[in-house]
């Protein structure tokens, strides 16, 4: 009897997140929408707004799938840590050089210490999506993180957060000036040590939300998160591998910075979305899941 109410009680859960998924990816096809346009179409003054749309999207997703995986509190969170630490070390570098190196931004808009607002949702997005595929690579889906994890999960996002700054750094610091690096840099005109600033500042962020998810993350279940759901963040992060890899092949100028970002892309990026969606399909965990939600829609139908 109790069993029969328990599956009753998962069905509003399960179409709830029909629901949820639906947009999810409505969401990541406007971006990949957009990511198209933004790369193959000169949109002169535009080129800002759609830029800057594509990054809101992709925080949009990033709460939608961190409300459902870990609730609305802990990705509140998730959300103040990563802010506070990354505006902190932004500000921190701009006035002493550490630990990026000494730069200065150009965009227009409200700041808060010399950091423009519009950068947080880079960190915040972007940051999740690499702490859910570092879940993936590690095969923790929605396994409660601790042990050894609680360190390996923020180290491998940071690797793959890092990923992503090599190939936007060069195109958005020397082609397109959003930021200046003062003294130039070894790499298309970037500093090194903005790399190793980098991947110190995800880190920091990331192990500070490890050691607190650890204690206060309820959803321990994996009954609600499929195939589908981890696939969202690998799609989202592919796309923007596949970004810098259309640059490299419609862009007319720059050919150097921006052919080299677009092979480097297919090595890190590209490849990390590869094997991501290698491990999802492979991984066994949800062949339990889908039996189990197949079941509990049988049950409701009779």
């Amino acid at each position: 009897m109790n069993t029969s109410i328990n599956r009753l009680n998962s069905t509003p859960v399960i179409q709830e997140n029909k629901a949820l998924s639906l947009l999810t990816w409505s969401l990541i096809s406007i971006i990949f929408i957009l990511t198209i346009i933004v790369n193959s179409v000169s949109l002169d003054n535009l080129d800002v707004s759609f830029r800057s749309l594509i990054t809101l999207g992709i925080c949009a997703v990033a709460w939608l799938h961190g409300t459902k995986r870990y609730g609305v509190k802990n990705m509140v969170v998730f959300f103040v840590i990563t802010w506070i630490v990354s505006n902190s070390f932004e500000a921190l570098s701009i006035h002493t050089g550490f630990p990026f190196g000494n730069y200065h931004y150009t965009i227009p808009g409200p700041r808060i210490l010399e950091v423009p607002l519009i950068i947080m949702p880079g960190y915040f997005g972007m940051g999740y999506m690499a702490w859910t595929l570092s879940h993936i690579l590690n095969g923790q889906y929605s396994k409660k993180i601790q042990g050894i994890q609680i360190f390996f999960v923020p180290l491998v996002a940071s690797f793959i957060m890092v990923m992503w700054d090599i190939v936007m750094d060069p195109i958005a610091a020397t082609i397109n000036k959003v930021w200046i690096w003062q003294n130039g840099g070894a790499y298309f005109g970037v500093p090194i040590s903005n790399y190793f600033g980098w991947f110190f500042v995800v880190f920091v962020f990331l192990q500070i939300f490890a050691i607190f998810i650890s204690r206060h993350d309820t959803r321990e279940s994996a009954n609600n998160f499929n195939k589908l759901f981890w696939l969202e963040a690998t799609a989202v992060y592919g796309i923007q591998g596949l970004s810098y890899l259309l640059q490299s092949i419609i862009s007319s100028g720059n050919k150097e910075i921006y052919s080299s970002m677009g092979l480097i892309s297919v090595f890190t990026m590209i490849f990390v979305t590869i094997l991501s969606a290698i491990s999802i399909s492979n991984s066994t965990e949800f062949n339990y899941i889908n039996k189990q939600t197949n079941s509990i829609q049988k049950k409701v139908s009779v």
